[in-house]
């Protein structure tokens, strides 16, 4: 507060103004009080609070009736105006006094309530709270000037004062208030009489920081720091403190410099003119993503704990961060090389100078080489967004790394790493950019192809051949074949290989392999019995090892698109017979598992009583005539059996088992083929007639066809319920609506409804096939007569009950169904499977009266409605037409199951929905 100001009265027209002759601001902001003080009770050393009574506006005047009583008498003689209220003051100037380390300030204070004899006082609080700091009485100075604004005011003219306070009495307050106070109390305290007036908020100290941000591996400060408290506090420290941690981290005596510019704005403040300060700190670890901020302080103690002035500064923090940023230019395969460059700017560059590049294998998951290298300028990526970063104007690099044969065919990632030497592979001591999203992989172009994986069945051998090109063979020369068990999860067997000339494999489109030329191969292995049940695959593979037992470094080729199964199992009887006592059986059995499972045995099966008869081993017979189809299964040449049972006078439905088996006794481990093309004593149609499979009937017709206009079907009605549509046939209009959807989900517009439009429909995936594929399982097998197939089939039929009819329909018993589509599910459950319709053709144009197609069958037995019994087809003619509109199984007692509008229900064989019966069919005979 060195520079001195004063006010000048001047009158503008009638009023009196003051105006301030100096630029420099007394206050840096003002404010107004409502409080009176009140220091009744205090001394000088003893801080108070003053608080308010009433509000006032800057001044605060006390009188009493009696005094106002003398001052009227007193008026007139002394030109005195007591009735017209007066309180007002100036402070003109505020200094500092060095010599004394106090601070000066002068002023004036004008009242009509001044009677003489007051005592005058000046009481110095802190501005921020009030709080009283100091006082002290004064000596009134003659004010002409003042005299000539207020001429009726007691002590205008005298009401002049300056006021010496001690720095060491201000307790590192930032702003100082003022209050001049007029009282009879010999202490400065109010008396009831007199006036006080409070002055503007005056700052004692300020600050303001220019630069706080980081440059290299230091912290960079500056700006100013001006406050009446170095007058007797004359060290200056700057402070770095750490906020996250609420501890100070750093602190440096600085000699201050000048600063004219701030005596400008903040003259009243005591080193207005020289505050200004430059400070460096060097950045530690434990600054790392801290946030800091800065304290300037005046001390006169010498180690700065004690008798201090801070000043906090809070227009600047900063924060390490740990901000980085990184991209990479080049990251290449060149030659026997890896190349890579780019940049990595670090905030922790700070702290760890040291700045290394690390090749990082993914597929390995370890680090595969490190070099050491030296940024370079990088003013582009400074001024492209990352200015923030501390190194960001520093930070390219460039590096080559030698490929070795542990990186062939690897994920290669680059990691840039500042750190120290000694900390570079220490947790906690280093900053690590990944760059994941460059991923290299050396010597990754390769190709394969098999001509032969195949299985020698007699000689319990594995032919392989075929070629592998691949880059990597150029630093990994020795070539494995691997034979791998997927359904074990291990390898089986290995083999070393020469490879032979493939120039056609270099000539047709595989060039650019590094051994394209030269990477034929042909290998053999055996067989062995715990391979069989189980799929095998071929592994190609090139190495840096030539020990069999030991791959090292090595790159794969993974022919998984051609597959050995070793889980054939087929058999076939060419004789079942029974001649008297004798049933002969002769046949033969190819199955995989026959290597592991020696023992050969044909068991006869009486499938009317369910149970075994009898069982013999047999020596198997040369089968040469099998090899050309069955050659790939192992023990096909040994596969033909003869055998004769003696079964008495037993003339039960049998059936045949051919057992591979591990035991003598054909017990424990076994694999069994239960021989279905071939039945003795099983109850069969006539040879002209339907025949009856015992196995389970296959669906006839494209599972998970498209759909279009004409079709119906449970697809079609599932479709239209979707577009809100009714009837069963889709028709042209729904074709336009599924176009509307197609184009709705980036779908070809054709109308059709084919698998990705069902989806787009919200419509079940597995739907669109297992609709089609449903045939009706068997319900009657081989050592059951003709009744319960008769049974079997009813029953079927039986499962749709209360199912609404639905045009075109033969699915499961989940869904509606019509006439004919009814029957033919429940001819599938009996074994019976017609060639003259089937339940996925029946939802084809022009197929829904497929009752037509089996009236005209000639494969079921025509009888008179007369001798119709239980199970028979019973059709129907349209009134008055020779039209077959209508199909029914007949359940006895003159009552059919049909599936007629509205569902699936039982009903007499003639009524008025259906009277004209064409005809009875019999399926069994």
């Amino acid at each position: 507060m060195e520079a001195k100001k004063h006010y000048k009265l001047f009158k503008a027209g009638k009023s009196w103004c003051t105006m301030a002759i100096t630029v420099a601001a007394l206050t840096v902001g003002f404010m107004t009080t409502n409080s009176v003080v009140h220091a009744d009770t205090t001394t000088n050393d003893t801080q108070t609070t003053l608080t308010t009574d009433k509000a006032t506006t800057g001044s605060q005047v006390n009188s009493q009736a009696t005094t106002q009583t003398n001052a009227n008498s007193n008026q007139q003689k002394n030109n005195v105006d007591y009735q017209t209220t007066v309180n007002d003051g100036h402070l003109d100037s505020a200094s500092v006094d060095s010599s004394n380390q106090s601070i000066n300030f002068s002023g004036w204070h004008a009242t009509n309530q001044y009677q003489d004899g007051m005592n005058h006082f000046v009481i110095v609080l802190n501005g921020a709270n009030n709080q009283e700091l100091y006082r002290t009485q004064v000596k009134e100075n003659d004010r002409s000037d003042v005299q000539k604004v207020y001429p009726k005011a007691p002590i205008s003219g005298k009401g002049g004062f300056t006021v010496d306070v001690p720095a060491a009495k201000l307790s590192n307050a930032q702003s100082l208030r003022l209050v001049s106070r007029y009282t009879t109390s010999a202490s400065g305290e109010s008396a009831g009489n007199g006036a006080d007036y409070w002055y503007p908020v005056i700052n004692t100290k300020a600050g303001w920081l220019d630069k706080f941000q980081v440059s290299g591996n230091k912290i960079v400060a500056a700006g100013w720091h001006a406050d009446d408290q170095s007058a007797d506090k004359t060290t200056h420290y700057v402070i770095l403190f750490d906020q996250t941690k609420n501890r100070e981290v750093a602190r440096q005596v600085v000699a201050n410099t000048a600063s004219n510019d701030v005596a400008k704005a903040n003259g009243t403040i005591a080193n207005a003119t020289k505050a200004r300060f430059n400070v460096e700190f060097n950045i530690t670890p434990a600054m790392m993503g801290d946030q800091l901020i800065l304290v300037s302080r005046y001390t006169s103690s010498k180690d700065g704990n004690s008798n201090y002035s801070d000043y906090w500064f809070s227009n600047k923090t900063l924060k390490l961060n740990n901000n980085r940023a990184g991209y990479l230019d080049t990251f290449r395969v060149s030659g026997n090389q890896v190349i890579a460059s780019g940049w990595h700017a670090d905030d922790d560059s700070a702290i760890y100078p040291d700045h290394y590049l690390i090749l990082f294998d993914k597929t390995a998951n370890r680090e595969v080489a490190r070099q050491e290298v030296a940024t370079t300028p990088s003013s582009d990526v400074a001024t492209h967004g990352y200015g923030n970063i501390n190194n960001a104007d520093h930070s390219r690099f460039s590096a080559s790394f030698k490929i070795t044969p542990a990186m062939a065919g690897h994920q290669l990632i680059l990691v840039s790493r500042y750190t120290t030497k000694a900390g570079q592979n220490t947790a906690g001591q280093y900053a690590d950019y990944w760059f994941n999203g460059n991923v290299l992989t050396p010597y990754s172009n390769r190709a394969g192809y098999l001509d032969h994986f195949d299985v020698n069945g007699s000689n319990h051998t594995i032919a392989v051949s075929g070629w592998h090109a691949d880059d990597a063979a150029q630093i990994l020369p020795t070539h494995f074949l691997i034979l791998f068990d997927r359904t074990a999860n291990h390898e089986v067997g290995r083999k070393i290989v020469t490879n032979t000339a493939s120039g056609d494999v270099a000539s047709h489109g595989y060039g650019n392999l590094a051994n394209a030329a030269h990477s034929r191969f042909s290998a053999t292995f055996d067989v062995t019995p715990e391979m069989a049940g189980h799929q095998l695959v071929l592994v190609s593979r090139y190495s840096d090892s030539k020990n069999i037992n030991n791959y090292g470094n090595y790159v794969d080729y993974w022919f998984n698109g051609n597959v050995v199964n070793l889980n054939h199992n087929t058999a076939w009887l060419d004789n079942f017979s029974q001649n008297g006592n004798t049933v002969n059986v002769a046949g033969w059995h190819v199955d995989d598992m026959s290597l592991p499972y020696s023992h050969h045995f044909i068991i006869l099966y009486d499938l009317t009583a369910n149970r075994e008869v009898g069982r013999q081993e047999v020596a198997g017979n040369d089968s040469g005539d099998l090899l050309r189809s069955f050659g790939n299964v192992l023990g096909a040449n040994k596969a033909r059996f003869n055998v004769n049972f003696n079964v008495g006078n037993n003339h039960d439905t049998f059936q045949v088992v051919s057992r591979y088996s591990n035991s003598a006794n054909g017990e424990g481990s076994h694999s069994d083929n239960w021989i279905t093309n071939r039945y003795l004593n099983a109850y069969q149609n006539p040879g002209w007639m339907y025949q009856i499979s015992y196995t389970q009937i296959q669906p006839s017709g494209p599972v998970g066809h498209n759909i279009g206009p004409g079709y119906e079907g449970i697809k079609v009605q599932l479709v239209k319920g979707r577009l809100g549509t009714g009837g069963y046939h889709y028709t042209v209009d729904d074709g336009y609506r599924i176009m509307n959807v197609q184009r709705a989900h980036g779908l070809p517009a054709t109308g059709w409804v084919d698998f990705n439009t069902w989806k787009a429909l919200g419509l079940p995936a597995d739907q669109w096939t297992s609709i089609d594929s449903y045939v009706a399982p068997l319900g009657a097998g081989a050592g059951q007569g003709r009744a319960a197939h008769i049974e079997a089939m009813i029953n079927q039929a039986a499962r749709y009950m209360g199912k609404p009819w639905l045009e075109g329909c033969s699915s499961s018993p989940d869904y509606g169904v019509d006439c004919s589509g009814l029957v033919m599910q429940a001819l599938y459950a009996a074994g019976i499977n017609p060639t003259s319709c089937s339940s996925i053709y029946h939802g084809f144009p022009g197929n829904e009266y497929n009752s037509r197609n089996l009236f005209y069958d000639s494969h079921f037995m025509n009888v008179a409605y007369g001798d119709r019994q239980r199970g028979d087809l019973v059709f129907y003619y349209a009134p008055g037409t020779r039209t077959i509109i209508h199909i029914g199984i007949y359940l006895g007692n003159n009552q059919i199951l049909d599936s007629w509008p509205p569902r699936v229900g039982i009903n007499p064989i003639v009524n008025w929905q259906h009277p004209v019966v064409a005809g009875i069919r019999r399926v069994f005979a």
